[in-house]
């Protein structure tokens, strides 16, 4: 289903992002089709083609749907000079978060008048890109079994984290930092271009999305009595340095070497084998600033 019209912004939809509400925002956009062109997709190949083909058609891209959503436009969009937006309605939505971008198709339309752009960082695991984070262990395992499950949603994700945490086992990791190598057995690992996954889950709490750092966490095994307390700091954005926790820094490219394949990019479940590199392409990707942005400088706003 399409809707074009030469309209400056195009929305992609995606319906299997939050199931109900993307048909309930779907309708919604349709009233407002004298200012967005709209296209709806299920298969990601006919949509990475559609914007390939149209890239020079529209200025700003909108995905509406989740983490997913938001990196397949990403992908066709780094380098371009095209400017993306997001809509969420996803179960995560965390790079939706921390760039600001709401739910509401009016407040959308404020900050597309508003007419602001900056560039965030995007990521590249073994050339694939990733804007937001990262990893494997607890987060790559939640991904996996979320994507196999019919319900979408916060409580969802949710019962995907509880099933995994019940379970899980440490996995080893191999990693160069800097030349530095560090081997360890871990809960999780990521790398991260912004602070959180999703839900406000906030796991790199000094990372930003465009300061040309690849930001590393590494999480130790620890209690499982502890896990309601790791979840607490997690989701107030007080998670630190301690013996289970250590972060990294670096513009340097960062490899890994595990026996694990299961990873996820951008909440996205993927298979990788080693050996892995994740590499920083700066100011590669131009966003749409909204209202509630915090990582422009006051004085650009």
């Amino acid at each position: 289903m399409k809707w074009l019209k030469n309209n400056n912004t195009l929305i992609i939809i995606n319906p299997r992002a939050g199931r109900k509400r993307i048909i309930e925002v779907s309708e919604r956009i349709k009233k407002f089709s004298n200012l967005f062109d709209y296209a709806v997709f299920y298969d990601v190949n006919e949509f990475r083609n559609f914007i390939r083909e149209n890239i020079n058609n529209y200025e700003i891209f909108v995905a509406a749907g989740g983490d997913g959503t938001v990196n397949s436009l990403a992908t066709e969009l780094a380098g371009n000079d095209k400017t993306l937006a997001v809509l969420p309605v996803g179960s995560g939505n965390g790079f939706a978060r921390e760039m600001g971008f709401r739910k509401s198709i009016r407040k959308l339309i404020k900050d597309i008048e508003y007419n602001k752009t900056f560039y965030t960082d995007v990521l590249y695991v073994n050339g694939i890109p990733c804007i937001n984070v990262f990893g494997l262990g607890i987060d790559s395992y939640v991904a996996h079994d979320f994507s196999n499950s019919e319900k979408r949603g916060f409580w969802s994700y949710v019962v995907a984290l509880l099933k995994i945490i019940s379970s899980i086992k440490p996995v080893k990791v191999k990693v160069d930092i800097d030349g530095k190598q560090i081997e360890e057995e871990v809960f999780m690992f990521s790398v991260t271009n912004t602070r959180q996954f999703g839900n406000h889950a906030i796991i790199t709490p000094a990372a930003a999305p465009n300061d040309g750092k690849l930001n590393v966490v590494i999480a130790r095994p620890f209690p499982k009595i502890f896990l309601p307390l790791f979840a607490a700091k997690l989701m107030t954005g007080t998670l630190k340095e301690s013996k289970y926790v250590s972060y990294f820094e670096t513009d340097n490219p960062v490899t890994i070497e595990t026996s694990e394949t299961r990873f996820h990019i951008d909440g996205e479940p993927v298979k990788i084998d080693s050996p892995i590199t994740v590499t920083i392409r700066k100011n590669a990707l131009k966003v749409l600033v909204t209202r509630r942005n915090k990582w422009m400088k006051k004085k650009q706003l």
